[in-house]
């Protein structure tokens, strides 16, 4: 840490030195153009934008094809715009999965491709997105994933389930450019102008889309446990675990309300009661699966667990909601 003494320069204009060993490291000259970040009581200084940054170059020599989607999809999470993957030999092994991991994320495309070489750029503006209304939608999305899985495991209803694994594409696409979004912002401060947000509202939006994101996972689960029960939900159960999973979407929905609604802080306590109370009851009902001879128990247990984790992310978006209140001081 330095410290340095403002001077008034003029009669009007405060002026503070710069540490000479920053300003060498960066290459900083007279006429320099440096951007400022008033922050309450802090600003942060940063230099001009070097377009180089987000270019990147990668040797996928010898990668096989799960190496080459990880890292594809670190290099955009991260906020590359221009990615280049070569190789000294012939990429048609890789240019198929290439292609189809470069689908799979929103804006990228495929701006040059030769034998050797493939370079991938992102489309994306940051000024023309909304990350708050991504967020939303990866709401709408999971929760609705989340119902209709509950119906395919109770009415084995096959052509339901695919629709909903078919829909877990979705969500991982939105969250992937939110979590972009939110990675650039670490090392580009602009980011978050062009966004029109502030840092701690894209980290709340990023946290609270990672757990609806986990919730549409954990849809795909119930619905990919549907196909595997040979045998019809014993009736009991089925109201237990319709009710049970319309709790934890309720609690999902009341967390969310709290950091992309109007909802007040009361609506976070609200969720973080019901979880526990929901929590309390699916772990009765898995001790009764477990004294009572059912068919294929296992399946249900393994439904129980994640209606029971859907509400568990519920009230970790409940969790964020209440630190946020913390630090604006609104508890």
């Amino acid at each position: 840490m330095e410290t340095r003494k403002a001077q008034l320069t003029g009669g009007s204009t405060f002026t503070v030195s710069l540490p000479k060993e920053w300003a060498n490291e960066i290459d900083l000259e007279t006429g320099d153009t440096l951007r400022l970040y008033p922050r309450k009581r802090t600003i942060i200084i940063e230099s001009a934008e070097d377009d180089d940054y987000w270019e990147t170059n990668v040797d996928i020599d010898h990668f096989s094809e799960t190496q080459v989607r990880r890292t594809i999809q670190a290099l955009y999470t991260t906020g590359f715009n221009r990615l280049t993957l070569s190789a000294s030999t012939d990429l048609s092994q890789n240019r198929r999965v290439i292609s189809a991991t470069a689908r799979e994320f929103i804006g990228l495309e495929t701006l040059e491709s030769t034998d050797t070489q493939v370079k991938l750029q992102s489309l994306l503006d940051s000024a023309t997105v909304s990350v708050e209304q991504s967020t939303v939608q990866i709401q709408q999305v999971a929760l609705s994933m989340h119902e209709d899985a509950v119906t395919t495991l109770i009415e084995q209803d096959d052509a339901l389930a695919e629709h909903v694994i078919e829909q877990d594409d979705q969500v991982d696409r939105l969250y992937a450019m939110i979590s972009r979004h939110f990675q650039r912002s670490l090392v580009r401060l602009r980011e978050t102008e062009e966004l029109d947000l502030d840092q701690s509202d894209l980290y709340d939006y990023q946290t609270t889309a990672r757990q609806l994101e986990r919730v549409a996972d954990h849809a795909e689960k119930i619905a990919n446990l549907a196909a595997r029960f040979k045998n019809p939900l014993p009736d009991d159960f089925v109201d237990e675990i319709e009710t049970n999973a319309e709790a934890s979407r309720r609690i999902v929905e009341q967390a969310t309300s709290t950091i992309i609604g109007d909802a007040d802080i009361e609506t976070a306590h609200r969720a973080l009661d019901n979880r526990d109370e929901l929590a309390a009851e699916l772990e009765d009902l898995e001790r009764e699966l477990h004294e009572r001879d059912i068919p294929e128990s296992h399946l249900i247990a393994l439904t129980l667990d994640s209606l029971t984790r859907t509400a568990e992310y519920g009230g970790n978006i409940a969790e964020t909601a209440l630190q946020t209140a913390a630090r604006e001081k609104q508890l």
